[in-house]
């Protein structure tokens, strides 16, 4: 299967596999990154082929302002037990790059294929019904964590 016809079956399978009220996400896509989104497109999942390794990486992806991903790294990690539990031992909640971090799993492959899409698109729907509602109980709580201010 092609990368575009994969990416686009795999966007369709998740928003199936999600409650109703969870399927109204937007989703885009480029080269070999699918990225999937409601409110916030800093703060995403994705799916991104890492084609000359074989592995996919499955995520959501805190690519926000510095203080917000570290406050959301924070969160996961103090709720990391439960993350743990309900998507599985293979999850990596980590920081990313200096200012980004990612719940995430990275999954081998053979091929692009149908049974590959629903293995993935089951994952990418269990990860986004767990972590959405920790999602909104952040945003809930602590809202968005105001800029540190520059020096003068």
């Amino acid at each position: 299967m092609r990368i575009q016809a994969f990416q686009v079956s795999l966007v369709e399978q998740t928003r199936k596999q999600l409650p109703r009220a969870r399927q109204k996400f937007k989703a885009s896509s480029f080269f070999t990154l699918v990225k999937i989104y409601y409110t916030r497109p800093k703060i995403h999942y994705e799916v991104w082929i890492r084609g000359k390794e074989h592995l996919i990486e499955v995520g959501l992806h805190c690519e926000a302002d510095k203080p917000t991903n570290d406050a959301l790294l924070a969160y996961f990690h103090t709720h990391a037990l439960e993350i743990f539990a309900e998507l599985g031992a293979r999850i990596e909640i980590e920081q990313w790059t200096s200012a980004w971090s990612r719940v995430h799993e990275v999954v081998p492959y053979t091929t692009l294929d149908a049974d590959l899409v629903d293995t993935l698109a089951r994952k990418l729907a269990r990860m986004i019904s767990v972590l959405e509602p920790m999602l909104d109980a952040f945003w809930k709580s602590n809202g968005k964590p105001k800029r540190a201010s520059k020096a003068r």
